[in-house]
């Protein structure tokens, strides 16, 4: 949440409490779930409240299956390879789990999809989403459809091709917020 030191502490201890707790979970649910725990026990200290958000997969390639939980960050999206289709990466009830830090005892539930040869997956932070373009907000169906259009290109052009618009959206040519855009592909057997 926010700029500068504060954000910049929580980053760092979310950081040290993934290295920590990865090599005791291989369910994305239970390890947000565990984060959480120790954040809030940590960040009740400082008497301000803090958040973040954090969305965390593992792509199982021996099961062809990625699996996935979500706390409170935007929902990725996955353009099939066989169909072209975009689809937001969520859980099977559609519902948002809350930021990690947040409530004491949130229990965050682990989804999954099926990987697909050449499926791409692509992760993104809100900054994406934190840009005017006509004096609106873009949005998810804003992403999904520029997306959309470029479904057949590689995903270093379509991530260069999207950050030149969202720059182009901005008064000054720079980005109005920090911005991630993470893309993964699964290999062709």
């Amino acid at each position: 949440m926010g700029h500068g030191v504060r954000s910049a502490l929580i980053t760092a201890i979310v950081r040290a409490l993934v290295e920590e707790l990865t090599p005791e979970s291989l369910d994305p649910g239970v390890l947000l779930s565990q984060i959480n725990r120790d954040l809030r026990s940590i960040l009740k200290q400082s008497g301000t409240p803090l958040f973040t958000t954090a969305f965390y997969l593992i792509a199982d390639i021996t099961e062809n299956r990625a699996y996935f939980a979500n706390a409170g960050h935007p929902k990725p999206m996955i353009i099939h390879s066989g169909t072209g289709e975009i689809e937001l990466l969520q859980s099977p009830t559609q519902k948002s789990n809350p930021a990690l830090g947040l409530f004491d005892q949130f229990a965050y539930t682990t989804a999954s999809v099926p990987l697909h040869p050449e499926d791409r997956f692509i992760f993104f932070t809100d900054g994406v989403y934190d840009v005017e373009r006509n004096g609106e907000l873009l949005s998810p169906d804003w992403l999904k459809s520029e997306l959309k259009k470029r479904r057949k290109q590689p995903l270093t052009k379509i991530f260069d091709e999207l950050l030149d618009e969202l720059r182009s959206y901005c008064p000054s040519e720079e980005f109005c917020d920090d911005m991630c855009l993470v893309g993964m592909e699964v290999a062709a057997k």
